[in-house]
């Protein structure tokens, strides 16, 4: 009998560390030594100019930039909102784009941009934004959808393309969320997808294909009732100036710092303040969008991550749902919270132009105009 529960016992350590996710390998550090509790948030507004109110937008050098995603056309502010120039626009010309509608978008390191549409297809511009090159990537299906072993994993052909990708680029490499895996789904292959699924693509831009898969799985509190977190199941991330990627999941309170190899490197993070988190279970795809748009608007999750490589400061932004009249925005140094504060409701941390923090874009189709909020740090460096 002494025997019996020997084995049992070392089988189940043998269990426990065989089940490790390499990616969540570090227990958290959680440090608080918060100085900031309040900031000066200014609303910026934006030059009028044509627009679907379809955007992607962002901060870029020294300017900020909106780029209409059903147009083609990138706009390029000052910092005070005025406009500074127009690029791009649907054409032949190579001072224009035939990307059709754009999908997804990222300023390239050393200038340009790369966009990308539904298809497969992948545009690049140089720094005057003329166009560069094109290419394209096929997104077709398995025909083995009832394989299960590890190979359905590892072959980022097998990946589909999402509308609301976020991009990212460092180098010669562009970095995107992934959203579904052909023949997978979050929803009916739940047990798989947790332990399994990428989400993280990289894209090679001298090869024109695929480059690593990574982030797989998903951190441990998606494994206590995980069809409350169906539509809270994706990620965000920046990547800093030394390679390291900063990751959030939307439903996770954690952030996951790693190496450009993907190694972890650290594990921090709090809950932010009052989040409505009463996700519902969700246990089908068929309930109609305005459903699970509601449900996303009415529940509070984590939305985006940004790293600001002048003043050392990551910056992650939430919603806090339940009818908040404000959305909030955690500051972090060397993995330690800084400063949890209100902001404005629609506020994701954007970027940074010395001496202001931006946000994204927000667009206002009713009142025809764009807008976002701007704040200065106290205790940056600069200040």
């Amino acid at each position: 009998m002494k025997k019996t529960w020997i084995f049992l016992l070392l089988g189940a350590l043998c269990h426990g560390c065989k089940d490790k996710n390499p990616s969540f390998r570090l227990p958290p550090d959680a440090v608080a030594e918060i100085s900031v509790t309040s900031l000066s948030v200014d609303t910026l507004w934006l030059d009028t100019v044509p627009t679907s109110y379809m955007i992607e937008s962002g901060v870029c050098d020294d300017y900020l930039y909106v780029v209409d995603k059903k147009l083609c056309v990138l706009y390029r502010y000052e910092p005070t909102g005025r406009l500074r120039d127009k690029k791009l626009g649907v054409g032949h010309a190579r001072n224009e784009t035939e990307v059709g509608q754009v999908y997804g978008c990222c300023m390239l390191d050393g200038g340009g941009i790369l966009l990308s549409n539904s298809s497969g297809w992948y545009y690049t511009y140089d720094k005057d934004f003329l166009f560069k090159d094109h290419f394209f990537i096929s997104y077709n299906g398995r025909k083995d959808k009832d394989q299960l072993d590890e190979s359905v994993f590892s072959d980022p052909l097998y990946y589909v393309y999402g509308s609301d990708m976020h991009f990212r680029s460092h180098g010669n490499k562009i970095y995107s969320t992934v959203h579904d895996l052909w023949g997978y789904n979050y929803l009916e292959d739940t047990g798989i997808y947790l332990d399994k699924a990428a989400n993280i693509r990289e894209i090679d831009l001298g090869k024109h294909g695929f480059g690593r898969l990574l982030a797989f799985g998903y951190p441990e509190s998606y494994y206590d009732k995980p069809l409350t977190k169906t539509l809270f199941a994706q990620l965000n991330f920046d990547i800093a100036d030394n390679g390291d990627f900063y990751v959030s999941f939307e439903a996770d309170s954690l952030m996951y710092r790693y190496d450009h190899d993907y190694n972890q490197l650290a594990c921090f993070g709090f809950a932010g303040r009052d989040m409505d988190l009463n996700y519902l279970r969700w246990d089908s795809y068929d309930q109609p969008w305005k459903e699970r748009l509601a449900e996303r608007m009415s529940r509070g999750f984590y939305n985006a991550v940004e790293y600001v490589d002048e003043t050392g400061l990551l910056f992650r932004s939430y919603r806090k749902g339940g009818g908040s009249a404000t959305d909030g925005l955690q500051v972090y140094r060397d993995g330690v919270l800084v400063g949890d504060v209100d902001v404005p409701l629609g506020f994701r941390m954007a970027g940074y132009v010395a001496p202001y923090y931006y946000s994204y874009v927000v667009p206002d189709e009713e009142g025809e105009r764009l807008y976002m909020f701007r704040f200065k740090w106290p205790s940056a460096p600069e200040e």
